[in-house]
């Protein structure tokens, strides 16, 4: 996909959200807030032929052992995310994504992308947020009883 379609698509992508000045950013990529706290990137991948449609959990910096099994059970043949995965970002924050291919690329098919990832990033915060605390490992758990100077 060309810059110019893909600057296109965006730009029919904010025609249909009310946005009629949305455009891609240097890099091509698009971001959009919503609810004054979520984000959501699109962000063109030339060597993979597709979108990523990506969302950082808000609250998820840093997630403990017990956060990432869960996470890495979500991915187990993409069963948690739709179709999509998780990882974590450079700054240690879990990031749900979701494919679109620019075949099936559209601004309708954007648009169900970005509510999809929404309604994943919604699910999994809640799950990160209740899974119970990873146990603490021997070093963890000498370091309540041992001695400190």
């Amino acid at each position: 996909m060309s810059d110019a379609a893909a600057a296109d698509l965006i730009a029919a992508l904010g025609q249909a959200i009310g946005i009629p000045g949305l455009r891609p950013d240097a890099r091509g990529c698009c971001r959009l807030m919503f609810d004054g706290e979520q984000i959501v990137e699109l962000q063109p991948a030339p060597a993979q032929g597709r979108w990523l449609v990506s969302c950082v959990l808000r609250s998820s910096q840093h997630p403990d052992g017990q956060a990432l099994r869960t996470l890495m059970q979500g991915n187990h043949l993409g069963a948690g995310f739709g179709g999509g995965w998780a990882g974590l970002d450079s700054q240690g924050c879990a990031v749900v994504h979701l494919p679109v291919s620019w075949q099936e690329a559209s601004a309708s098919a954007l648009l169900q992308a970005i509510e999809l990832v929404l309604q994943h990033a919604e699910r999994w915060q809640k799950r990160l947020q209740d899974a119970p605390p990873a146990p603490l490992g021997q070093s963890a758990a000498m370091m309540n009883w041992a001695q400190r100077i």
